[in-house]
């Protein structure tokens, strides 16, 4: 294990590279400069490939996709429940540095909550009415059938000038009920206790090589079980490039969805005609510009207060939902999925596709979702492992699995059943167009609010989701430019200039997934994590091995390296202020 005089040593003192590791800084820039021109040079082709390659993942990997997620939420529940789950992330008298609203917040933001704004509305509906590639495949073919024919009767009736209530306006049947509990149950699957598992393994890992054993916060710390000190070779550079790699991706998804949503945003509130690459750029550049800016003031100051007053934002949203719809029937859908997921969920998780339209759907939806899970591990993964100092493994797995698990059923479970109960019972079907027909991801919320609160009501909740929106994109952004800076740095903070650098990479790269996709940008953005998965997947492997390694061989009250490990924590201290 090298010192931490040792470390410094491999970082550059000055140029270009100041404050990287050279041979990490390089790889990275040439990875990143290549891929660009090729999309620019080769454009419909690269298009094409970039599309290809996604396809062939989908058909071929999808089995691989499905058994890493659920052996990462395996090892996630064994660690949570053992008595390994005692040991502390730091020194025995270590304590956390933020209070648990603050951490919760940040878990929050710098996780998933820009796509589950994103998504809020539409994937419910989607799953509940679609029959794209033959539908929710966890309901019948009878169910969907009846959700269709109910959808038709309802436009007819409306088209004849009837209302809800009216005789010969269609009634919804049982079947109906059960797929929208379906399109519920499937949605909070994708952002459940599955997919923070991927972020718990790689952030407890992180914090517990780093904050337990002095090792540096970087992604090859992990393998120290297995190789020892060729971590710090030719094996480590490669752990960290793969990893910066399905980093860049992941983010890049997200930030990508963001920039869609925010068009919506705007054209709803009459700012905006329609979406134009104008637009596009513009989002990226200025948002991206705030997101480096918050990135250079440091954790406490800049994520920390943007990630909180968001939380309040997202609360007061979920109030809007709760008062302007049916509350009843919200709640009790909501309770209805908490129960058809924890009765559900292993036989979800390790379902796989088995004919090609199967596979068109999982690999749109399930697929998509572990890739970006995957990709993005690295950086969530970072990220909360630079915040969680203190706490025990069990506590950090609670609070990394559970909490924001509840949170995302709270979220979808009000916002979703308000888009299907007026799509069900209102007296109108924009959302259900919006969503279903039209798949309008990212102005159906938009949509609903028109609906539910038409007038200055409407106009205040879509700049509050607008407000949301950039806000999630500015902490994906700033976090990303810090966990980026981080990895080409063997877990050091990286200077200003670094951040400054990495955050207009990560907006270059946005741009080029976006513009590359032309009118298919959200199959692009598909394609970009997926593909940027697939190598991480194996650091990933081979991370849970050497973390339960590690772990079987811990006692409860041993810290290797105490005074490396108090250094590091000093050093951490001094960044996060």
């Amino acid at each position: 294990m090298l010192r931490a005089d040792q470390l410094d040593a491999l970082i550059e003192q000055r140029g270009v590279l100041k404050g990287l590791n050279s041979t990490l800084g390089i790889t990275a820039i040439v990875m990143v400069v290549f891929f660009i021109l090729y999309a620019v040079l080769l454009g419909k082709t690269a298009s094409d490939q970039f599309l290809g390659l996604k396809s062939w993942i989908e058909s071929t990997l999808g089995w691989y996709y499905v058994l890493v997620m659920f052996s990462t939420f395996v090892v996630c529940m064994y660690v949570m429940c053992s008595r390994v789950g005692k040991i502390r992330l730091g020194r025995d008298d270590d304590r956390p540095e933020f209070s648990n609203f603050a951490w919760f917040s940040m878990l929050f933001g710098c996780g998933t909550g820009a796509g589950m704004l994103f998504f809020s509305m539409s994937e419910p509906m989607i799953h509940f009415a679609s029959g794209w590639s033959g539908g929710n495949p966890f309901l019948s073919a009878d169910v969907k059938a009846a959700v269709a024919v109910f959808f038709e009767a309802k436009q007819l009736a409306l088209n004849n000038g009837l209302l809800p209530g009216d005789a010969g306006f269609p009634v919804p049947s049982s079947q109906v009920a059960e797929a929208a509990a379906g399109g519920l149950k499937l949605t909070i699957f994708h952002w459940g206790t599955v997919a923070w598992a991927m972020y718990g393994i790689v952030g407890l890992s992180l914090a517990y090589f780093s904050f337990r054993k002095g090792l540096p916060l970087s992604m090859r710390s992990a393998l120290y079980p297995l190789i020892g000190n060729k971590i710090y070779g030719p094996i480590g550079h490669t752990v960290d490039i793969l990893t910066v790699f399905g980093t860049i991706f992941g983010i890049a998804t997200t930030l990508g969805l963001g920039v869609e949503q925010i068009g919506s945003g705007l054209i709803s509130l009459g700012l905006l005609e329609e979406k134009s690459q104008t637009v596009t750029v513009v989002s990226i550049v200025l948002i991206s510009a705030i997101a480096t800016a918050s990135a250079t003031s440091g954790v406490a100051r800049g994520i920390k207060v943007l990630s909180t007053f968001n939380t309040w934002v997202c609360i007061a949203i979920l109030a809007y939902f709760l008062l302007a719809s049916n509350t009843n029937y919200m709640i009790s859908s909501t309770v209805t999925a908490l129960g058809d997921y924890v009765s559900d969920a292993v036989s979800m998780s390790l379902w796989t596709a088995r004919s090609p339209e199967e596979r068109v759907w999982q690999g749109g939806w399930t697929i998509f979702y572990w890739g970006w899970w995957i990709a993005w591990a690295g950086f969530v993964g970072m990220f909360i492992a630079r915040i969680s100092r203190g706490r025990t493994i069990r506590e950090f797995m609670m609070g990394v699995m559970i909490i924001p698990s509840l949170v995302a059923l709270l979220w979808f479970g009000v916002i979703g059943s308000a888009g299907i109960y007026e799509s069900i019972y209102g007296a109108d079907m924009q959302i259900y167009n919006a969503a279903v027909n039209n798949w309008d991801y990212a102005g159906t919320i938009f949509r609903s609010f028109d609906v539910l609160t038409p007038g200055p009501i409407a106009t205040i909740a879509k700049v509050a989701a607008l407000i949301v929106v950039v806000i999630f994109f500015v902490t994906s952004a700033d976090s990303g430019t810090l966990v980026l800076g981080r990895l080409l740095a063997f877990g050091q903070r990286p200077p200003i200039q670094q951040r400054i650098i990495w955050g207009m990479v990560l907006g270059a790269v946005t741009l080029v997934v976006l513009l590359l996709g032309g009118d298919q940008a959200l199959k692009s953005l598909q394609a970009a994590s997926i593909a940027g998965a697939l190598p991480f997947s194996f650091v990933l492997i081979a991370m849970m091995i050497g973390l339960l390694k590690s772990l079987r061989k811990d006692g409860e009250s041993v810290i290797d390296n105490e005074e490396q490990v108090k250094k590091l924590i000093e050093r951490e201290m001094r960044d996060l202020s």
